[in-house]
């Protein structure tokens, strides 16, 4: 059982609505606490504060606290949800902006600057399974942290600890999708297989409809932003293409990287619009947690943040447990990759863990890219455990947005010269 509730990344502006989601539940997943961390002690305090006059005023049995260390927040921990995002923005803006000087696609997640944010973020998870396999040894990890099938293949390949990745693109992209074809609020149900950002859903079913083929013009859902507009065109474009099937709405990155690179120029970096509606964030955090019922109105994110977090939870507590898409290692869910390849796929998750499900075929011409992307995801994996350079060199090359050594020393030569502190392995 879930009692106690680990944040890390706990003072980030994202954390109040999953504060939110958790309350919503009341009582019924079982919580007696929540604590979080952060490395910003200002933004934790703040949250913190906000989190206790929220669940105060909901009158619900879990308490939230706060911990100024990694070693008090995870100690005695039945669950952690590693939501991190080290270097801050100021690095992200990094990921986003060197790679285009050569031709490639600036993102957080794909291609280069992915690799760049996983030379981060994947020694600070291991940081954390050293610490929970210390004092918490029987918790579970929940990995949110980008680049959620890199970071979550580290930490399978390290062993010692629990670990399940999170992500809910899949629900984006089909709640997206849904609402295109007239269906928005009616259930939705699937099949898929891939690795993260890069997996192909089948057998789609909305409001019970089986949809098979798509038509030649599709509306993008109103309220995207231009790159999420450019993804669900593209998208719709490889559907056509490939009947029965709909894409992670990131494959579109390697199907036309020029598109990307161009709009990224045009647009700016989108941490830089992150960036500048943080204060505004924490001005409303900073009023509401002063009140006796605080009323939460303004927080980074959408609600599928804290609503997957809370689904997993409700799943592993409850004896009939939930369907998910989740990052876990294959083992056998798929033929297309390797035993020991963390993939992403639906199963069925419950007390007594993950049950795997078999996934379905994908499109017999993109089975290539996902072998790509597999290499890729492996070297990455043990090119940020080790950070070695020859290690770091091989696997910027395999990267399909990168794909030349030329274009990885030239990349690195660039990250070298400009990350600095940002990155501690060039500390």
């Amino acid at each position: 059982m879930i009692k106690e509730f680990v944040i890390l990344g706990g003072g980030s502006a994202y954390t109040p609505g999953l504060l939110q989601a958790l309350i919503h539940q009341g009582n019924s997943l079982g919580l007696t606490r929540v604590r979080l961390f952060d490395t910003d002690a200002e933004h934790l305090e703040l949250v913190g504060r906000l989190g206790q006059a929220m669940a105060r005023s909901a009158g619900v049995n879990f308490t939230v606290e706060t911990a100024d260390t990694l070693e008090a927040a995870v100690r005695g921990a039945d669950a952690v949800l590693n939501s991190t995002r080290p270097g801050g923005f100021g690095a992200r803006r990094m990921d986003e902006t060197l790679p285009l000087s050569l031709g490639i696609p600036g993102q957080e997640t794909v291609g280069p600057g992915g690799f760049f944010f996983a030379l981060r973020s994947v020694p600070e998870a291991l940081r954390v399974a050293d610490m929970l396999e210390k004092v918490a040894p029987h918790a579970l990890l929940l990995n949110y942290t980008n680049p959620s099938n890199i970071v979550t293949q580290a930490l399978v390949n390290r062993g010692g600890v629990r670990v399940l990745g999170l992500c809910d693109q899949s629900d984006e992209d089909l709640h997206d999708l849904a609402h295109a074809l007239g269906h928005a609020g009616q259930a939705i149900d699937f099949r898929c297989n891939g690795l993260n950002h890069a997996t192909w859903y089948s057998d789609m079913r909305f409001g019970g409809e089986a949809v098979i083929e798509f038509p030649a013009t599709l509306q993008a859902p109103p309220g995207l932003n231009a790159e999420h507009v450019l993804r669900f065109e593209l998208s719709l474009k490889l559907a056509r293409e490939t009947p029965g099937f709909w894409p992670n709405s990131y494959l579109p990155y390697y199907m036309a990287p020029e598109r990307f690179v161009a709009l990224s120029k045009e647009e700016g970096p989108r941490s830089d619009a992150i960036v500048a509606k943080l204060p505004s964030y924490y001005a409303h955090f900073r009023e509401e947690a002063v009140k006796d019922t605080p009323v939460l109105r303004h927080h980074r994110g959408t609600a599928g943040f804290g609503d997957l977090a809370v689904t997993v939870i409700q799943a592993l507590q409850q004896a009939q447990g939930g369907s998910l898409v989740l990052n876990v290692e294959n083992q056998g869910t798929t033929a297309l990759f390797a035993p020991t390849t963390v993939v992403e796929s639906r199963g069925n998750l419950g007390p007594a863990g993950w049950t795997r499900v078999p996934a379905a075929a994908v499109p017999s011409g993109h089975t290539g890219l996902l072998h790509q992307l597999e290499n890729y995801q492996h070297l990455a994996a043990e090119a940020a455990r080790t950070g070695r350079e020859v290690t770091i060199l091989k696997a910027l090359a395999a990267n399909p947005l990168v794909g030349t050594k030329a274009q990885a020393d030239a990349l690195w030569a660039l990250a070298r010269a400009h990350y600095g502190a940002l990155l501690p392995l060039l500390a």
